[in-house]
């Protein structure tokens, strides 16, 4: 079976699980109806839905909110079915979908992510009471039970489980929203000493104005690193590709990927290809890398950038010999959850305009330096490269990130 015989099925099957959620919706809006689930010895269609069909407790509740979400607006089913709405969205629309507004509101939530249903859903029923304060909580982790001398090779493969940060944004209002970081010790003590610096210039200035200078500060640094395109073809080349990957996909679309983004020689520089507008565009860095393969081969590109794994993969820590002190200290050093309220802003608003007339503030050369991670003595795992490779071996330039 080839990808695209592959691709066939996977698209017949996914067809067939929207429309079996569909079905189960009239189905267990039909037995809703009747409280069929009374003679069975249920109060409840949600303890029905859990304790005898056995699903979590999350996926209960979601299912019976999408139930009476049917029953009251029958225009949903078809969305569910043909995949412009999914289960998530779906909750989401039940908290502002009424009789005055069904027809108007529905249509807004086709094709959303659950993250951006939540937006338009604060757009139509924004929090009444938004919350100012920045509130910081320590984060307590238990230190791992590590394995002893004796048992160390036995141990040798097993693998370190370190919970990964995720920022949590939950929008408001149309224009504020909040969100929850996971930060270090050292994070909250620079954005105190960033306020304090900045106190002259700035007198009480938030810790969102704060963090959106430093932005800008370094948006404007990494917009001047030299580059092997001109800045003139790279600014035409963005606009252009709208900011976005234009690595073309077999069903005639393009990645679309708003993320790591490189300038890319459709013809290599190696090979002679100038850098203008017409010979360049825009791809994320897996792309560029794709492309690059094509263009150069798998053995010559594996010497810069091996296929396994993957960049952006979780890294896993091995216990090795002498590797248990290196491990506790990755295991248990200690965090903190940052929660701030942010106003949405225009890209092109900065926020030191907000500061009193004549405050100067920083150039871009004053942008102190990220310090590199500190080396993992003693610890390996298939820990990824972490600088992009050339196109065209050791004469070549790095592909200009955005």
């Amino acid at each position: 079976m080839n990808a695209r015989e592959w691709s066939l099925r996977h698209a017949e099957l996914l067809r067939a699980e929207r429309g079996a959620l569909a079905d189960l919706l009239l189905s267990l809006a039909e037995f809703d109806r009747v409280a069929a689930y009374r003679e069975l010895g249920f109060a409840t269609l949600f303890d029905y839905l859990h304790r005898e069909l056995h699903l979590s407790r999350g996926s209960a509740h979601y299912r019976q909110v999408a139930t009476r979400l049917v029953v009251r607006f029958p225009e949903v089913v078809e969305p569910l079915r043909d995949g412009r709405l999914c289960l998530g969205t779906v909750i989401v629309l039940a908290r502002v979908m009424t009789e005055a507004n069904r027809y108007e509101v529905l249509p807004r939530f086709f094709g959303l992510s659950r993250q951006e249903a939540e937006q338009v859903a604060v757009e139509i029923r924004p929090v009444e009471v938004v919350p100012r304060r920045t509130v910081v909580t320590e984060v307590p982790v238990a230190m791992p039970a590590l394995p002893s001398t004796a048992n160390m090779n036995e141990c040798s493969r097993s693998i370190v489980e370190l919970a990964p940060t995720r920022t949590l944004v939950e929008p408001l209002t149309r224009t504020e929203t909040r969100m929850h970081l996971t930060v270090s010790p050292e994070f909250v003590a620079l954005l105190k000493k960033a306020k304090a610096g900045q106190s002259h210039a700035q007198p009480g200035a938030t810790d969102e104005q704060i963090l959106t200078a430093a932005l800008e500060l370094l948006i404007a640094h990494q917009e001047k690193r030299r580059a092997s395109v001109p800045p003139r073809v790279k600014r035409e080349v963005r606009k252009r590709d709208e900011g976005k990957c234009t690595w073309p996909l077999a069903n005639g679309g393009v990645c679309g990927s708003t993320v790591r983004l490189e300038v890319d020689h459709v013809v290599p520089r190696g090979k002679g290809g100038p850098s203008t507008v017409e010979n360049c565009r825009v791809l994320c860095r897996s792309h560029n890398l794709e492309a690059a393969r094509l263009a150069y081969g798998d053995a010559h590109m594996d010497l810069f950038a091996p296929r396994n794994p993957v960049a952006g993969e979780d890294c896993s820590v091995y216990f090795v010999d002498g590797a248990a002190e290196a491990n506790a200290r990755l295991a248990i050093r200690p965090r903190r959850i940052t929660t701030a309220t942010v106003a949405r802003r225009p890209a092109n608003c900065s926020a030191r305009s907000s500061g009193p007339a004549g405050g100067r503030p920083a150039t871009p050369s004053r942008l102190p330096k990220v310090a590199p991670a500190q080396a993992q003595a003693n610890v390996m795992g298939p820990i990824p490269k972490s600088e992009a490779t050339t196109k065209a071996g050791s004469r070549s330039r790095v592909a200009e990130r955005a």
